[in-house]
């Protein structure tokens, strides 16, 4: 990797440990001989200009709200955890600022993510999207009601469900609102969806994963009894609210999330920190 000479700091401005961690990571950046260009995530996002690499100081929501932003310049993100959980970090706060030399002569590495590309028809129109996700697309209603929808494969019927609604996550989501869907944790590496529904009536459905090499396509049937409102979020910060006979389409982005870490980082070391993964 080429040495890091601009900076994007993404930073949570409603959050005191974020502020005073983004504060000395920008003068230990500068010191450093960066330019910093500091974008709040709490405020309007103006049109990012190219840089050589962003930086997220926050919990998981800054480093979601970075990706989607910076997808198209085709940055590579760094996340430094200042939140709870922070599992999409690459690093904690002392230990970048101990390593922000090695960061600025492009020590780093990248790590390629997956993304979702996620789009609304209604008719023979797109109403909203395509737009990227990080961690996952989620369909499902405000209500206490359970809707049915549709589901479909490239070509070929997938199931019906019927219960609160459908998780279509990334690898990196399969830790996020699948897992507490009781989905499967799967390595990022892997070119897949994960599909989890949520609170099924039924004992049979549970969470599957496909390839991503085909488009999922989910239909919004209605609820019963009655309409009710339905919504569609984007790495739950994106929200688009759903009518019955909206076609929810998920394909993988064309473009991957490049995602900067230490030489040492280790997913599997990530899962037993942050989640006691395999612990007795």
């Amino acid at each position: 990797m080429k040495k890091i000479k601009s900076v994007v700091l993404f930073y949570n401005s409603e959050r005191r440990k974020a502020l005073d961690y983004a504060a000395a990571i920008e003068r230990r950046l500068k010191l450093g001989g960066a330019k910093v260009l500091r974008i709040c995530v709490n405020d309007a996002c103006a049109d990012l200009k190219t840089a050589d690499a962003a930086v997220a100081v926050g919990g998981d929501g800054t480093v979601l709200y970075a990706a989607r932003h910076v997808i198209k310049r085709g940055m590579p993100v760094l996340g430094i955890n200042a939140g709870g959980l922070g599992f999409l970090s690459g690093i904690e706060q002392k230990e970048f600022l101990k390593s922000a030399g090695l960061f600025l002569a492009g020590g780093f590495r990248k790590i390629k993510r997956s993304l979702l590309s996620v789009s609304v028809t209604r008719g023979r129109k797109t109403i909203f999207g395509p737009l990227p996700a990080l961690n996952d697309c989620v369909i499902r209603s405000p209500e206490a009601r359970a809707f049915t929808l549709r589901a479909s494969f490239g070509c070929q019927f997938l199931s019906e469900y019927f219960g609160d609604g459908l998780i279509i996550s990334t690898p990196s989501g399969s830790t996020a609102y699948s897992l507490a869907a009781s989905g499967p944790i799967v390595m990022p590496e892997l070119e897949v969806f994960l599909l989890s529904p949520i609170c099924p009536h039924t004992l049979t459905h549970r969470p599957i994963v496909l390839s991503a090499k085909e488009e999922l396509k989910v239909s919004v049937l209605g609820g019963r009894p009655g309409p009710q409102a339905m919504s569609l979020a984007i790495d739950g910060q994106e929200n688009f609210p759903l009518e019955p006979g909206d076609f929810v389409a998920v394909r993988r982005h064309p473009r991957s999330f490049e995602m900067l870490a230490p030489a040492g980082f280790s997913y599997f070391d990530i899962l037993r920190r942050k989640l006691s993964w395999g612990e007795r």
